[in-house]
C-alpha cells in the first residue's frame, strides 16, 4: 500500500498585498478608499495576534465584497490598536511611573515600519484590476506612497493569515 505524505510547507498566498504609506488615521483612510474606489469599506471585526511578550494586540478590519467584479478588498492598518495596562503590572512599585497607564502599538508586519495600511485583494479576476486600483489609489493626495507586497517573501507573513 503506498503511502502519501501531505507536503504543507511551503505556504500559497491566494491574494495581492498592496502597501500605504499615509498620515491620516484608519477611519478617514477608509473614507478615502471609499471615495477612490467606488466601494464600501466597513469595519467588519477586530484581528488579534499574540505578538509581544504574549501581549495580545487588536487590529481593526475592514471589509467589502464586489459582487460585480468578483474582488474581495480587505483594509487593516499595520498598526495595531492602542493597548493599555495598568503599568502596576509591568513597572516595579518603587518606580517613578508607578499608578501610570501604559501604551502600547505593534505593526503587523515589524518588517515594513514605514507602511501604515494594507489592502488584501482577492478573487479570480483581481489580476485584471489590481494595477487600476493602484492608479486610482496614486492619484489621492493624502497618500504619500503605494508598493505591490508580495507576501511569500515577508519574514512576519503568518501575521496575514485571518
Amino acid at each position: 500500500m503506498a503511502k502519501h505524505v501531505l507536503n504543507n510547507s511551503k505556504e500559497e498566498f491566494n491574494f495581492f498585498l498592496i502597501g500605504i504609506t499615509c498620515p491620516i488615521n484608519q477611519y478617514e483612510m477608509v473614507s478615502l478608499i471609499n471615495n477612490c474606489l467606488q466601494i464600501d469599506l466597513s469595519l467588519n471585526s477586530f484581528v488579534e495576534l499574540k505578538l509581544k511578550k504574549n501581549k495580545v494586540f487588536s487590529f481593526s478590519l475592514f471589509s467589502f465584497f464586489d459582487e460585480d467584479l468578483g474582488i474581495d478588498y480587505v483594509f487593516i492598518p499595520n498598526l495595531s490598536n492602542f493597548e493599555t495596562q495598568s503599568a502596576l503590572n509591568v513597572i516595579n512599585e518603587n518606580n517613578l511611573f508607578k499608578d501610570q497607564v501604559i501604551e502600547e502599538q505593534v505593526r503587523l508586519l515589524n518588517e515594513l515600519p514605514k507602511t501604515d495600511y494594507l489592502i488584501m485583494l482577492k478573487g479570480e479576476d483581481v489580476i485584471n484590476y489590481r494595477f487600476k486600483i493602484s492608479e486610482q489609489l496614486k492619484k489621492r493626495n493624502a497618500i504619500i506612497q503605494l508598493q505591490n507586497i508580495e507576501p511569500s517573501t515577508l519574514p512576519s507573513k503568518r501575521n496575514l493569515i485571518f
